[in-house]
């Protein structure tokens, strides 16, 4: 029985009934669709988040990055993604307006911080081993297992901290492997997504702890997940003539880039290292882990993330002593 309270998918009329006005609005235009539903939820009280962006609470240093203007929704491949993805949300099989994760959901995501406070998230992908963004290396010393990080739960100590070698050298490369003290009972391990399935994606599932308003100050806590389109499935298209990288600051054949869900729902602060899942049938596997805000963001959070891809870097993880992973 669904926990009543806790939010269910697609169950906001507003979002229902603003997708049903965009989509009489825009004929077969995807812009004038995104458009007209933006226009339409404007103001409403919808535009908290809901989900998982460069994003720890604790301070970092990011790469520099050229200060670019907001160009995600001049992606027509974004814009194509959103407005599929608005339609099956519809149909209330998908999520675009967020809601909070049911306790019994998703149980390998997991909040991840220090001896004093929680502040990033990440994967269980093996029962001693968990995924995590590099950028938190110098904060991970315990995770939590549950939905809530003030309730009771499950943590466990980390033993072990490998950042990636080649982390922001030349490439980002902004992943961490904890290796834990004990083994995590009674959660499955989360699987890999294949190559082809995350070539293919539209979009994809994207899950986290981390703050819940645009800023990205405050809101940390409760595990929240959100269904985003991807723009860029590799970084290697162009908007424009240009490049991915170029626009998105995200590093080619390594990362993903996906943007808002039309209702300023994203990834934010606290959601580093968090899952980005694709669904394959019913199940859902780990395609990338949060990394960042793109660089075209006028916003801390909800103007799209990077993320780097799993699958890039399973033969580095799969390397470490103490790590065997699931088999695909």
């Amino acid at each position: 029985m669904p926990d009543p309270d806790v939010e269910q998918p697609g169950d906001d009329p507003a979002v229902v009934a603003a997708i049903e006005y965009a989509q009489k609005q825009a004929g077969k235009s995807n812009q004038d669709f995104v458009r007209a539903l933006l226009q339409q939820v404007h103001g409403d009280g919808l535009s908290r988040r809901t989900g998982a962006g460069a994003r720890s609470v604790i301070p970092m240093t990011p790469a520099a990055t050229a200060v670019r203007s907001f160009r995600i929704f001049e992606d027509p491949r974004y814009l194509a993604n959103a407005r599929a993805l608005a339609q099956r949300s519809q149909g209330r099989t998908r999520v675009i307006g967020g809601a909070r994760v049911p306790s019994t959901d998703f149980l390998d995501c997991v909040a991840v911080g220090n001896d004093s406070q929680w502040g990033c998230t990440g994967t269980l992908i093996a029962p001693k081993v968990v995924l995590t963004a590099g950028h938190c290396a110098d904060f991970a010393t315990r995770i939590f297992v549950g939905s809530d990080v003030t309730q009771p739960g499950t943590v466990v100590k980390v033993k072990r901290r490998v950042r990636h070698p080649q982390y922001h050298q030349g490439k980002r490369n902004d992943l961490m492997v904890l290796i834990l003290e004990q083994k995590v009972e009674g959660v499955a391990p989360r699987k890999f997504a294949r190559k082809s399935l995350i070539d293919q994606a539209t979009d994809g599932r994207v899950i986290g702890f981390g703050n819940t308003e645009a800023t990205g100050s405050f809101g940390y806590g409760q595990k929240r997940f959100v269904d985003v389109p991807i723009a860029s499935p590799d970084c290697r298209g162009q908007i424009g003539g240009e490049d991915d990288n170029v626009t998105y600051g995200c590093d080619a054949g390594l990362e993903l880039v996906a943007g808002r869900p039309l209702l300023a729902r994203d990834s934010c602060t606290g959601d580093s290292g968090g899952p980005f899942y694709v669904q394959s049938g019913t199940q859902w596997l780990l395609a990338a882990a949060t990394s960042r805000a793109t660089d075209s963001s006028v916003s801390n959070c909800g103007d799209g993330g990077v993320y780097a891809r799993v699958d890039r870097y399973r033969a580095w993880i799969d390397a470490i002593p103490g790590v065997t992973l699931p088999s695909l």
